[in-house]
């Protein structure tokens, strides 16, 4: 990871299986180092979400809803708006989640979206710290991040998270039924041909199982810090 002179911003990379919290310390991240979110994770969803909505079926029909869709940043630059609207838990049901893990295998989709990824984490980085969330943004999108994370925990603890944030939301359903969601993305996310779950070699680790959000986005931020603080001083 090397950080580029002269500039202002830089880049965040934050992987890692689904129900770890990284949405949740992505966002809290940038707020914290006053920078903007991307949930790359949010744009495959959306593809599930408007594909649904269009009667996608085939690779060439969701590859055409990803083309089709704009993303851009919310007025506090903490959520992703998508053709405008802020889509927020309508992106969580059980049903767009399963269907975005299918849909993320599909090469035309991958790369489509992984050069507008590229795109808006470029842009975005020469003026703010920019916090890329997903499952290949270290490995793939960015493998030269100025900094990189790998956020995970127990799977059970992953699929009672989940479950609350569903049961706040006030959809009906089971614990078990979450905890299996979760196993056969993990499964699918891990083995799929292209841009597979990966820990970067380079990545900083973070298990959340036993740690406080607030605990986890001090951790990083302090290592973010005291990397930017050396990085002065020796350019």
């Amino acid at each position: 990871m090397q950080k580029k002179k002269n500039k202002k911003g830089y880049i965040i990379a934050i992987d890692g299986p689904a129900g770890a919290g990284k949405s949740t310390v992505s966002r809290m991240l940038a707020e914290e180092l006053k920078g903007m979110l991307l949930d790359t994770g949010a744009m495959y969803r959306s593809v599930a979400y408007f594909g649904l909505k269009e009667g996608a079926k085939t690779e060439d029909d969701f590859a055409h809803t990803a083309r089709s869709l704009k993303f851009d940043p919310s007025h506090d630059r903490a959520h992703l708006l998508v053709n405008g609207e802020d889509l927020g838990l309508k992106l969580r049901t059980p049903k767009v989640s399963s269907l975005a893990s299918s849909v993320s295998r599909y090469k035309t989709v991958r790369d489509t979206l992984t050069r507008r990824q590229r795109a808006l984490g470029r842009s975005w980085s020469k003026k703010f710290p920019v916090v890329l969330e997903g499952r290949d943004i270290g490995t793939v999108v960015f493998p030269k991040a100025d900094y990189k994370f790998y956020v995970t925990a127990d799977p059970k603890i992953r699929a009672m998270r989940r479950f609350k944030q569903l049961q706040k939301a006030g959809a009906k359903t089971k614990l078990s039924d979450i905890l299996k969601q979760n196993q056969e993305r993990d499964e699918q996310d891990s083995n799929r041909k292209h841009a597979p779950l990966r820990c970067a070699v380079d990545a900083v680790v973070v298990d959340t199982s036993r740690m406080g959000i607030v605990q986890v986005v001090k951790f990083m931020a302090e290592h973010i810090r005291a990397h930017e603080t050396l990085t002065n001083i020796q350019g």
